[in-house]
């Protein structure tokens, strides 16, 4: 449960980045919260903090789990990220930090990256878990930019990427401990409403996939061996995220994820923007 969600606050709240190039005289602070619901209740929550300017770009994230949620868990989840915005719009990335815990389990990842090519300069991390495992680095010709942050923000600024395709687009993906392959496509239109969330109006749906290509945890023990599943049973279920035009944000003019939902052991969690609020400077 844990890995997915993850997925999706990335996902979430990485994705509120604004044409900044075009807003060559102003700044401003966009300020997002989302909750996660599972059979009504809500489990966690997410508070993210992203200031853009011409220039440079910086998101400070915090999602923590609440609600009956803290009966079975603990997690809390802090990233940040910071760049430069080029003379052609494109997203550089300088700097990323992610750090989270549950219990006496944790994690720390800080990297830096050169902004003309991407290329990670330095990888710090630490990690404190139950079950001891071993650490499989990423490769380091293949340690390259963008960050989970930075990819998120570039896709939702390019109207080519949000258009509706039958064709998954793929990106390696620089996340810390692993290289990600992702894959995303944008499948249609529809009108949404719920009284959870604070936009009601047309979304773009969109379709997304992650698989490891690099970096990895192995057991130090060794595991049983199980029954081989079938291909089928492996196979990941896309992960939807429906995104839309928000009048909050109209001089800006982003791709704005406004709900998402995904499956569980449990059953399936809905998550929903309930509150935005944008300053400009």
């Amino acid at each position: 449960m844990c890995k997915r969600f993850l997925f999706v606050v990335l996902l979430l709240i990485f994705t509120d980045g604004t044409q900044a190039a075009e807003e060559k005289r102003a700044s401003y602070d966009v300020k997002l919260t989302y909750k996660a619901y599972w059979a009504g209740f809500v489990i966690s929550k997410v508070n993210s903090v992203t200031h853009i300017s011409p220039s440079e770009y910086k998101m400070d994230v915090a999602y923590e789990i609440t609600g009956l949620a803290t009966l079975f868990s603990n997690m809390k989840n802090e990233v940040s990220a910071r760049g430069e915005i080029g003379p052609d719009s494109r997203l550089r990335p300088l700097f990323y930090h992610n750090t989270g815990s549950w219990g006496k389990e944790g994690y720390d990842i800080q990297t830096k990256f050169n902004p003309g090519d991407g290329k990670v300069i330095t990888h710090d991390y630490s990690f404190k878990f139950k079950k001891e495992f071993n650490y499989i680095p990423i490769r380091d010709d293949l340690k390259f930019g963008p960050d989970m942050v930075s990819y998120y923000l570039g896709m939702t600024l390019d109207d080519q990427a949000m258009k509706i395709s039958s064709e998954m687009t793929h990106q390696n993906v620089f996340g810390g401990f692993f290289l990600l392959d992702i894959g995303h496509r944008c499948t249609g239109d529809k009108i949404f409403k719920s009284r959870r969330s604070i936009y009601k109006g047309p979304v773009r749906i969109c379709e997304f996939k992650d698989e490891i290509i690099g970096g990895n945890f192995e057991s130090v023990k060794k595991k049983k061996k199980r029954k081989k599943k079938k291909r089928s049973d492996l196979e990941p279920v896309p992960m939807q995220i429906w995104y839309a035009k928000l009048d909050e944000l109209k001089a800006l003019n982003p791709w704005v994820p406004v709900y998402s939902e995904f499956a569980i052991d449990w059953g399936k969690v809905h998550v929903y923007l309930s509150k935005i609020e944008v300053i400009k400077k």
